[in-house]
């Protein structure tokens, strides 16, 4: 397990290697993956993993002269960077699984010193050099890019400025989002410089504020006094760490900082849990003096009439003197009923409601328990068993609703997508529209951030290989204008998001002759549609025809698997060939709660998730077949499927060795169907996802856990793992 986070920071930076551009780098997307390239470094130095430790310094080298434009040919570097990630894939895998890598890496090394000019004992020593005190990382690259750090210094006190007086002008009009994006966009400059740069403070600082503005942005938070304190207070910081900068370079003896950062941060993430600024409700003479129904002095007479007799109430004083009628009355109360309602929201830190859902799920598993207690089930009062009854539905209400907190419309993935189909097609020179459908569609709020990156090389790929150039479509009898279709639902327990588009569609012979030729696969007989566009999720295997600023460099589709697959979801490909294609990716609803086949295999039960499961079955004996070359089938409606014999995988004794005396759950996985057999069915139920801990949690066939209502554990079946387990 010690090389599990290398790995998912190669294949981090493999997804980040995605939204690099070859002909304008963008500066913040760069400094990350060079920020990651220092982590793996960090982490390839602890786990003495030489061969890496060389290349993501050879990397780390190259990506810098790509950044500072002193590599003529950016082609061939964005071609080493991909052949660079893929060898360091390789090679962490080879240590994960073997705890050594046997490949030889020199001739990557050699094209990398080739083109960079440096020679092979500067990628040397920069490799030892690296653990250095990090604390000197400022001072090293004052030394080597002076004129670079001088050029951000004068930027940035100039940004600092702009954004002084656009915070001002926000604070007078707080609703104006011309105000939130210039000052958005300063933040998001220099903490792009600031990360390229090494400068990691100014670089958090920048980027937690960059975030607070986003929030604002996308009304997510409310622009308040404290918000707009807490803006000034973070440029005042961002302005002493610069000027701080500034003397160092200049030979002066830097004045301490007397701004507390970690402070500062704790206040910009803590903004989340304050009670926004509420407005108190005005009262009813002031609405209507504000409506100039009345005026303010009137209003102060009747108000010692009231005061006078504290019975009556200020509407029926002002009606009764005759001053309003009754009708402007009841405008005014509703327009004061109306500010209530707006009045009563409240912001929540998204970690308490985490905390809730976990409490609730635990109050779930207890009243689960209480239910199935022999006690209970054997007590004839009927009160009790009224009592217990009614105690589970008031819980699983209360499950509902907590879970409902989290959930929110999808609409801002969708929006953040158009706008990226905009910007993508106009640099391809194509004209795409986009519609959208679903955009209500609840989605738990923690799953937003981990579909939105494999949605956007969805999305990419959509744009630069799906819809054709407008010559192409026009000469195939289509529209010029290409169209991208966004949707989402809610089918049973998982929310669906599907990327369709009207053009060329997938290639099958191309995906084919590029997956025999990378060994992917031997021979593509027997291969339906779904398996042989499963295809281009394997690493490497694109059928570009040329790189592309866009996509086409192979690092890809496999991350997009592995992001959904990470979520539980799966993905299902349709295409016709010069029709267009369709995605269907599915997500669990929550991610705290899955409705489940309990199942029981000898002693041992199993959850298998409700929405992967066909039909339940038992088999007569013809049923069953045992095919040479296939082995065990069982014929479901006139289909053979395979059967898979659940207690071989994990060791167990069954009851039922015969598949006519057991149960047949007719299971479906990415791309086909298995029949899994088990002793006993006992019932579906809801349950609380708990993950397996780090040791367990990449355990084939198992994807987590649940505490079942007599209190004991029950494992939740991956169906995927486990057709992939039997065909070992």
């Amino acid at each position: 397990m010690e090389y599990e986070s290398l790995m998912n920071l190669i294949d981090g930076m493999a997804s980040e290697f995605l939204f690099l551009e070859v002909k304008e780098i963008d500066v913040p997307t760069a400094g990350k993956l060079l920020n990651n390239l220092d982590n793996l470094i960090k982490e390839t130095e602890a786990l003495k993993i030489d061969q890496l430790k060389k290349v993501a310094c050879g990397l780390s080298s190259l990506l810098e002269k790509v950044i500072l434009d002193s590599i003529e040919d950016k082609e061939a570097g964005f071609n080493i960077l991909e052949k660079g990630i893929l060898l360091m894939q390789e090679i962490g895998d080879a240590f994960r699984n073997t705890g050594s890598y046997e490949g030889n890496s020199n001739d990557f090394m050699e094209s990398l010193v080739i083109l960079t000019g440096d020679s092979a004992a500067k990628v040397e020593s920069e490799a030892e050099a690296f653990q250095q005190d990090e604390t000197q990382s400022a001072e090293k690259i004052e030394v080597q890019d002076e004129s670079l750090l001088r050029d951000f210094i004068i930027e940035s006190l100039e940004y600092i400025n702009d954004i002084e007086v656009n915070t001002l002008n926000l604070e007078q009009e707080p609703e104006n989002k011309d105000h939130i994006n210039a000052i958005f966009r300063p933040f998001h400059s220099v903490k792009g410089v600031a990360a390229f740069l090494n400068l990691e403070q100014i670089r958090d600082v920048s980027h937690d504020l960059e975030t607070l503005l986003d929030q604002a942005r996308n009304d997510d938070l409310a622009v308040t006094s404290h918000f707009i304190d807490i803006v000034l207070d973070g440029t005042d910081a961002l302005r002493a760490m610069i000027v701080r900068l500034k003397d160092h370079l200049e030979g002066r003896k830097p004045e301490p900082l007397e701004i507390d950062i970690s402070d500062l941060k704790n206040r910009i993430k803590a903004i989340d849990q304050e009670i926004p600024d509420i407005e108190k409700p005005k009262k009813l003479g002031e609405i209507l003096v504000e409506n100039g129904v009345i005026a303010q002095e009137s209003v102060e007479e009747s108000l010692k009439v009231v005061q006078a007799n504290p019975q009556k109430k200020i509407g029926e004083a002002l009606i009764d003197e005759g001053k309003v009628s009754s009708k402007q009355v009841s405008q005014a109360l509703r327009k004061q009923s109306k500010q209530d309602i707006n009045n009563s929201t409240i912001r929540v830190d998204v970690k308490k409601l985490d905390d809730l859902i976990d409490m609730v799920g635990e109050l779930v598993i207890t009243q689960s328990m209480i239910r199935q207690s022999q006690i209970i089930q054997s007590n004839m009062d009927r009160k009790l068993t009224k009592d217990v009854t009614h105690l589970s539905s008031i819980i699983s209400e209360l499950q509902r609703t907590s879970t409902d907190l989290r959930m929110v419309p999808i609409k801002q993935i969708f929006h953040r997508m158009s706008r990226l189909v905009r910007d993508l097609s106009k640099g391809a020179g194509k004209k795409i529209g986009v519609v959208m459908e679903g955009e209500d569609t609840d989605i738990d709020k923690n799953m937003v951030d981990e579909i939105y990156n494999p949605l956007v090389h969805m999305v990419r790929n959509a744009v630069d290989h799906g819809i054709e150039s407008m010559e192409e479509r026009v000469k195939t009898g289509k529209p010029e204008r290409g169209l991208i279709q966004l949707k989402a639902y809610h089918r049973g327990s998982n929310v669906v998001i599907e990327i369709s588009d009207d053009g060329k569609g997938l290639d099958k012979d191309k995906i084919l002759k590029k997956a025999v030729e990378n060994g992917v696969i031997n021979s593509s007989h027997g291969l339906s549609d779904q398996e042989i566009y499963k295809l281009i999720f394997h690493p490497g295997l694109s059928t570009a025809k040329q790189i592309t600023d866009i996509s086409g460099r192979g690092v890809g589709m496999d991350v997009v698997k592995q992001a959904v697959e990470k979520l539980c979801g799966k993905i299902e490909i349709n295409s016709v060939y010069g029709k267009g294609t369709n995605i269907m990716a599915y997500f669990p609803l929550t991610m705290a709660i899955i409705n489940g086949i309990t199942v029981r295999v000898g002693k041992e039960r199993y959850i298998i998730p409700t929405v992967a499961i066909r039909q339940l079955l038992r088999p007569l004996q013809k049923s069953y077949n045992n095919v040479v070359g296939r082995g065990e089938m069982i014929n479901v409606m006139g289909d053979l499927m395979p059967l898979v014999r659940l207690h071989k995988f994990f060791g167990i004794e069954c009851e039922y060795e015969s598949p006519w005396e057991a149960i047949i759950a007719v299971v479906e996985g990415e791309d086909r169907t298995k029949c899994i057999m088990v002793d006993e069915i006992i019932g579906e139920e809801e349950v609380v996802i708990k993950g397996l801990g780090e040791s367990l949690k990449d355990i084939k066939g198992i994807s987590s856990g649940a505490i079942l209502g007599d209190g004991n554990v029950g494992l939740i079946l991956d169906p995927e793992g486990l057709f992939e387990l039997s065909e070992m």
